[in-house]
């Protein structure tokens, strides 16, 4: 479950808002109550002037319940008379000493002991009712130090509560709009001056973590934003430079394991060269001597039965043989210790005509057409005619090898800037990844055991090098292969072809 976070501008507004509100609560109260009990401490002033106006204009000798009160026709009691046409004036009552009304005045429906209801004390002074409707005033009437009658006036606050409510209203009516007005202005201010600035800050943050270190940020604001921004620039430029060195380190670590790579496989090449030419060396003593008694024995059988065509036929199959064995043998040298070719020039369509005429021949061609394509006017290259068509034989004899009877093969000519470039294309079967990487290996084959030594490309790519050329292959699955040998070129002013 996704836990919400409110963003920035909520959390600042709605804390600024609850402060607002509870100094707004706090303010009310103790402005109403400081208003409500100005206005109530007037009150019982006023309540105070009139029942001791009353009370001066009651008789000396006040009555005593049963035997007398207070009658309507005294001043006194024309006083109250003239309260009671005030809307405030709720009650005026007076006790005797024993506690019994001898005189009451008030508007309908009033009970003649309300301003003593409810009232614990028997103080002298003001007091407010539970009910916060009005306000008595009690006055205790002495004659000679001792206590004749107690005085009670209640007076209406009604008008005063109505009067706070108002203020109350009002008040709350410019609450509320400041708090809008609160939202609204912070909101734009706490966006313009904190919100986007960090907004800014952490889209900037995204890019540094996405890896673009060049990124620099200028924000405009409080002092507290302008030091983060630099602080910000800062780690950037560090985060960049540090990125640059690991760059240079990560770049010459590849280099060094580059050349470690290559110097490892010229080390496993040269001991292979070594291992090679050690074999071929022993094979060259080995096999040499017999092979020679082979050919002499060959030669003297023929020289003695020269009307003999059957021996005739073997002797010539035995030195041909005989020939081929030796070719090999030195093949193997010359892939161990390949011989400087010179500075002869070739034509190398011509080397590619003599070629596809020699292996027309042979019958494993018979079932793949075989076409050329060259570019107009000579191609002459740094190379020995002979040693480029062994190349050519083994790059033929190999798309042969994986081409479906029905198929193409194409060698072509062409000219690719400075160098001369040979190509052979073939819609076989191609070779997998894993099989290019050894493509070029010494005794590295794909066909079956007894159909292939795997020196034909291995001797290929040295005598091309010898060329100061070189020999690649791309190829994909199931859709051929194409091998390219690229040569210097020769120009026409350095001599013909060799």
């Amino acid at each position: 479950m996704i836990r919400y976070r409110p963003g920035l501008t909520v959390s600042i507004l709605a804390f600024l808002g609850l402060l607002l509100i509870t100094t707004w609560l706090l303010f009310s109260l103790l402005a109403f109550k400081t208003a409500a009990n100005d206005l109530y401490a007037q009150k019982g002033e006023h309540a105070s002037t009139l029942l001791k106006a009353f009370v001066s204009l009651l008789p000396e000798t006040l009555p005593i319940y049963p035997e007398g009160i207070i009658p309507p026709d005294s001043n006194a009691s024309q006083f109250i008379q003239k309260l009671t046409e005030e809307s405030v004036f709720d009650r005026l009552t007076l006790l005797d000493k024993n506690g019994h009304i001898i005189f009451s005045a008030g508007r309908e429906g009033s009970e003649p002991y309300s301003p003593f209801q409810g009232i614990t004390t028997a103080t002298d002074g003001s007091y407010i009712k539970p009910d916060g409707s009005g306000i008595v005033h009690l006055l205790t009437i002495k004659q000679n130090g001792e206590a004749v009658a107690k005085a009670g006036l209640l007076i209406s606050l009604t008008p005063e509560r109505a009067r706070l409510n108002r203020s109350r209203q009002m008040l709350t009516a410019y609450f509320i709009l400041d708090f809008v007005l609160l939202l609204g202005v912070g909101s734009f201010i706490l966006t313009r001056i904190v919100v986007r600035p960090i907004d800014r800050l952490l889209a900037a943050t995204e890019k540094i973590t996405g890896g673009q270190y060049g990124h620099r940020l200028n924000i405009s604001g409080s002092a507290e934003l302008a030091r983060l921004a630099a602080a910000f620039n800062e780690m950037a430029s560090a985060l960049f430079s540090k990125d640059r060195q690991v760059a240079d380190q990560v770049a010459a670590l590849e280099k060094a394991n580059n050349d470690l790579r290559e110097a490892r496989e010229e080390t496993l090449r040269t001991e292979k060269m070594a291992s090679i030419g050690l074999l071929a060396a022993g094979m060259a003593h080995e096999i040499g001597t017999p092979l020679a008694s082979i050919m002499g024995y060959a030669e003297l059988t023929a020289s003695e039965l020269p009307d003999n065509d059957i021996i005739q036929d073997y002797a010539r199959r035995i030195a041909s043989d005989s020939s081929r064995i030796d070719r090999i043998v030195r093949g193997l040298l010359d892939f161990s210790r390949p011989r400087s070719t010179g500075c002869d020039n070739a034509d190398v369509r011509d080397v590619i005509g003599a070629t596809l005429d020699l292996l027309s021949q042979q019958g494993a061609f018979n079932q793949i057409t075989i076409s050329s394509e060259f570019d107009d006017g000579a191609l002459l290259a740094q190379c020995d005619e002979h040693q480029l068509q062994q190349v050519l034989i083994n790059l033929l004899l190999n798309s042969c090898d994986a081409t479906v009877s029905g198929g193409t093969i194409t060698v072509r000519a062409r000219r690719d800037g400075p160098d001369a470039c040979l190509d052979v294309i073939d819609d076989g079967a191609g070779i997998t990844e894993e099989s290019l990487k050894h493509i070029f290996d010494p005794f590295f084959t794909t066909k079956q055991p007894g159909k292939g030594t795997g020196l034909g490309l291995a001797i290929s790519a040295r005598i091309v090098e010898g060329f100061g050329g070189g020999i690649t292959v791309s190829s994909r699955v199931g859709f051929g292969s194409c091998f390219t040998v690229r040569l210097p070129s020769a120009d026409l002013d350095e001599g013909g072809v060799s």
